[in-house]
């Protein structure tokens, strides 16, 4: 059983390091797009069935409206799995004294693993929200995430942290292997 680390992120304990998992942060468009998407789906997915089910007789109209439901399916199956990757989709840091993983999951099914020797690994930080379109001129928390530096390459993880997140995530990860090279904390002390 996963514990609350703080805020979104939940954690525990492993024989050697830490397991933290991070969902994805989602914004009032995202919670409100969702179902506009899935009804329009729906709506449209009915009628579709409605002409497909009728008689029809053989001409341009009919072909047309194959052509349609052809192009409908195909971005059903965009949104399908864009509401899927948008609403499941988590991040799992997996911290040992010798390696840092990073997963993404979607639906609890692994797509990608990135393996760092700790050893290697500098500079974490946290790069605070920027503004975008979609926020109207404030910031974004979406666009929030950790990078760190291997060698002149730099990664990022844990898209949408809030700062609080961070500087809780970093002490307990500094628990676990003292990373050299924090930079960007806000410095304040978080008790674990």
């Amino acid at each position: 059983m996963l514990e609350v680390l703080e805020g979104r992120l939940r954690w525990k304990r492993t024989p050697e390091g830490i397991f933290v998992a991070i969902p994805p942060r989602n914004g009032t468009l995202t919670i409100l797009y969702g179902p506009l998407v899935g009804t329009s789906l729906l709506v449209a997915a009915i009628y579709y069935w409605r002409v497909l089910m009728a008689p029809h007789p053989e001409d341009t109209e009919y072909t047309l409206q194959l052509i349609a439901i052809g192009i409908y399916a195909l971005g059903f199956s965009f949104a399908v799995c864009w509401l899927t990757w948008t609403f499941t989709n988590e991040t799992v840091l997996i911290l040992n004294p010798a390696e840092m993983k990073i997963h993404r999951r979607v639906l609890g099914i692994e797509l990608a693993t990135r393996s760092f020797p700790t050893r290697q690994i500098r500079n974490f930080r946290f790069v605070p929200p920027t503004k975008s379109w979609a926020s109207q001129g404030a910031d974004d928390p979406k666009t929030s995430r950790i990078q760190f530096q291997i060698g002149n390459i730099a990664h990022t993880f844990a898209e949408g942290i809030s700062e609080l997140e961070s500087d809780t995530l970093f002490a307990r990860m500094h628990s676990v292997y003292r990373f050299p090279g924090y930079l960007g904390l806000t410095h304040r002390r978080v008790e674990l």
